[in-house]
C-alpha cells in the first residue's frame, strides 16, 4: 500500500534468543573485545571465516565501521561493527550516541537493509546503568538518526535480541510505556508473547513523559549490591527493581563478574555508591563483594537497606551486620511491598 505506515519510520521489537542465531539483514554491534560479549563473538566468527584479520591488529577509529557479508558465520546476512574499538558506554549519553551511530554508519555503508538486529548496550559493561533508561537512550539515539535522515531509507524494523527472559520482559513493558500508541492496528504487530513491535518515527513518537533527555550523573538513583548470579534474578526483577522504579529513581547494579573489573570500573562503581540516594544490599549467599560494597557505603555515608531471606537471617549474618536494621523476607512476591514501604521513609531523608 502506498500509505503504509512503515514509510513513516521503522518498527521496534524485542525478541528472546541468541543474537548470533537470529536471522536479519544486518546484525549491528560495537567493536569490542570482551570475549564474553556478543559483540566480540561476532568479531571472532568473522575472523574464523576469514573476513577479519588478526584481532590484535584489527582496530576501528572514531566514525569508522566494518561492514561485511557473513556467509553464514552468523545467522544475519551481513554484520556491521561500529567503531571506535573499545568504545566507552559508561553513560546514558554514550549509549544514545552509539545507537545513533549504528544507524548512521549503516546508512553510510550504503546498506539497503530492511530488518536490523542489535542488542541492548550499556548494561554488561560494569558501569552500573539502569537497564530501562539504557533502552530508552538507545531509542532516543535511533530517533536522532531518524530525524537527521541518517538511516537506511528502506529500513522497516529494528529487533533487540536478548537472552535473559527478565530483561526481555522489562524491555517489552518499557517499549509499551515509551512510545505513543499507534493510531491503527496496522502499526502494531505482535507475533509471539516474546515479541512486540510498534512504529518509531522520531521524537514525536515518544509519550510526552518520556521525551526528556537521557539521564545524567545527577539523575537520582539507587544502587543495588547483590551477588552476580542468575539465582537472584527474581529478587531483582520482581521485587527490588519495580519498587525502586515506582519511587522515580533509576535502579543500577553490576551486571558482570566483578572479578573481571578493571581499576577504572571499580572507581566508577564507587562513584555510583557515593552519589546514590540509597544502597539496597541483598545479603543472601554471603557474597564478599556485596559486603565490601555495604562497607564502602557506610564509609561514605550513603544510607543502606539490607535484605536477607529468613532462612539465612541468623546463621549467615556477620556480627557487625547483625546489629543493623535489615529486612527479612520469605516470599519474593511480598518483598516488593517490604522494600517499597522502607523506600518511602529512607528516600525522604
Amino acid at each position: 500500500m502506498s500509505d503504509s505506515p512503515m514509510r513513516m519510520g521503522f518498527g521496534i521489537e524485542i525478541y528472546q534468543g541468541d543474537a548470533l542465531e537470529f536471522p536479519a539483514d544486518v546484525l549491528i554491534v560495537k567493536d569490542w573485545r570482551n570475549l564474553n560479549a556478543v559483540d566480540a563473538q561476532v568479531r571472532i566468527r568473522l575472523q574464523n571465516a576469514g573476513f577479519i584479520g588478526d584481532l590484535s591488529s584489527f582496530s576501528l577509529g572514531e566514525n569508522e565501521y566494518f561492514y561485511s557479508d557473513t556467509h553464514k558465520a552468523i545467522a544475519a546476512e551481513k554484520a556491521l561493527l561500529v567503531g571506535p574499538t573499545r568504545r566507552s558506554v559508561a553513560t546514558y549519553t554514550d549509549v544514545r550516541e552509539l545507537a545513533a551511530d549504528m544507524l548512521r554508519m549503516l546508512n553510510r555503508a550504503g546498506s539497503r537493509a530492511k530488518h536490523v538486529a542489535t542488542t541492548l548496550q550499556g548494561v554488561r559493561t560494569g558501569h552500573a546503568l539502569d537497564e530501562r533508561e539504557a533502552f530508552r537512550s538507545m531509542l532516543l539515539g535511533f530517533s536522532d538518526a531518524y530525524e537527521q535522515g541518517e538511516y537506511p531509507p528502506v529500513l522497516e524494523r529494528v529487533t533487540f535480541v536478548e537472552r535473559d527472559e527478565h530483561r526481555v520482559q522489562l524491555m517489552q513493558e518499557a517499549l509499551q510505556d515509551f512510545l505513543l500508541p499507534a493510531p491503527s492496528v496496522d502499526e502494531v504487530v505482535t507475533r509471539t508473547t516474546q515479541e512486540i513491535a510498534t512504529i518509531l518515527a522520531g521524537q514525536e513518537s515518544f509519550a510526552p513523559e518520556f521525551q526528556h533527555p537521557e539521564a545524567t550523573d545527577t539523575t537520582p538513583h539507587v544502587f543495588v549490591a547483590m551477588p552476580f548470579s542468575d539465582d537472584y534474578d527474581d529478587q531483582f526483577y520482581l521485587a527490588i527493581r519495580p519498587a525502586v522504579q515506582d519511587s522515580d529513581h533509576l535502579c543500577v547494579r553490576l551486571d558482570q563478574n566483578e572479578a573481571t573489573f578493571t581499576g577504572d570500573i571499580v572507581e566508577q562503581i564507587k562513584e555510583r555508591i557515593r552519589t546514590a540516594k540509597l544502597v539496597i544490599a541483598l545479603l543472601d549467599g554471603t557474597n564478599p563483594n556485596v559486603y565490601l560494597e555495604v562497607g564502602y557505603a557506610w564509609g561514605v555515608g550513603t544510607p543502606t537497606m539490607l535484605l536477607i531471606h529468613k532462612s539465612q537471617a541468623e546463621k549467615d549474618l556477620p556480627f557487625d551486620v547483625r546489629g543493623q536494621k535489615y529486612v527479612i523476607y520469605d516470599k519474593i512476591y511480598k518483598l516488593k511491598d517490604l522494600i517499597a514501604a522502607d523506600l518511602k521513609h529512607l528516600l525522604k531523608k
